[in-house]
């Protein structure tokens, strides 16, 4: 019985809140129109963004080329060394991209498309007027970004921060194509068309460089050691080959076997650098397969094209989800309007 008469009390009390609604229909359909006239000049006046759109794909190093290369190597003992594994691949490299060490070398590279000698986080800052606001202020007014920057300063740092937090959380997204492939898409979306555009161009490009030089470093030092060793050693194969026949030479009695020792003494140390050489030939030759070996590949499929998308509300669908939201806030500040007055009068 309690339970129907709580249904009936609601029932009751949805009727009044209707009607009292009903009775405000003025007051609410004013609003909704002031509301909705507010979201189309809101997307009326508000700035467009465009997105650059970046599509690359990445492997960590030439395992499929070199694969037979490597497995000749085998046969005959020798390791061209395995590959370094996803260093570059799926999550690890979009966190290489999201990096701050990378967005703060993007941003401090030099936008010739912008001005002479001007910066990305100048552009960035001029794009979105940023620094009209540090005109009156004593510290910001001084700051200036250089691309080799030797020493840390607050307020720089302070805004490289600020600008890098912008850039991660509402305008920059790396994400797979696809779970199964291999393919990263890069997403930039600024209101300057263009800065989006060489914003993400760069930005790969500095990811791929540092990878590229971390991946393969070890290998590179190591060829350019053996390419010494091997100019050094070819070098003293020339000067005994030189030296034993300026012995002979010398040696104009064949009778006399003690003149001979030192072309013999010579001739023993030719044999020996050649052997020395030989092998350093071949392994110069594995050496520049390593490298090759462990240079990431790095394939760009797409590139951000101008005119870029345009990304901007369309002003009927703003008006009309504004006017729905002036509409609920009105009625719901009625009602609570309503329901303090009908406590003030209980009390």
């Amino acid at each position: 019985m309690s339970d129907n008469l709580f249904i009936v009390d609601i029932i009751i009390k949805s009727k009044k809140t209707i009607k009292y609604l009903f009775s405000k229909w003025v007051i609410i359909l004013i609003v909704s129109f002031l509301a909705g006239l507010g979201g189309i000049l809101y997307a009326w006046l508000k700035e467009p963004k465009y997105t650059a759109e970046l599509l690359f794909s990445s492997e960590a190093g030439g395992d499929n080329a070199l694969g037979g290369y490597a497995g000749i190597a085998a046969q005959f003992g020798f390791d061209l060394g395995g590959s370094g594994g996803g260093a570059f691949q799926g999550d690890n490299l979009m966190e290489l991209l999201k990096s701050q060490s990378i967005l703060e070398q993007t941003l401090l590279s030099e936008a010739p498309d912008f001005g002479q000698g001007k910066l990305m986080i100048d552009a960035y800052l001029d794009n979105h007027k940023l620094n009209k606001s540090w005109k009156t202020d004593t510290v910001l007014n001084k700051v200036h970004f250089s691309k080799n920057v030797t020493k840390t300063e607050r307020a720089r740092d302070s805004v490289m921060k600020a600008v890098l937090k912008g850039i991660l959380e509402t305008q920059l997204s790396i994400e797979k194509k696809d779970k199964k492939l291999n393919y990263v898409v890069v997403r930039m979306k600024d209101i300057n068309e263009l800065y989006a555009k060489v914003f993400v161009e760069c930005l790969v490009r500095n990811a791929t460089n540092y990878f590229v030089n971390y991946k393969s470093e070890k290998a590179r030092k190591n060829l350019q050691l053996i390419t010494h060793l091997t100019d050094s050693v070819k070098g003293l194969l020339y000067g005994n080959i030189e030296n034993y026949a300026s012995a002979n030479d010398l040696n104009v009695n064949p009778l006399k076997q003690v003149m001979r020792t030192g072309s013999q003494k010579i001739q023993l140390n030719a044999q020996a650098n050649t052997a020395l050489y030989t092998e350093l030939l071949k392994q110069l030759g594995l050496a520049q397969l390593t490298v090759q070996k462990e240079t990431p590949l790095i394939q760009i499929i797409d590139t951000p094209i101008l005119p870029l998308t345009k990304v901007k509300p369309g002003r009927l669908f703003t008006g009309i989800i504004f006017s729905f939201l002036g509409c609920f806030i009105t009625a719901l500040f009625l009602l609570i309007k309503q329901w303090l007055r009908n406590a003030k009068f209980d009390n």
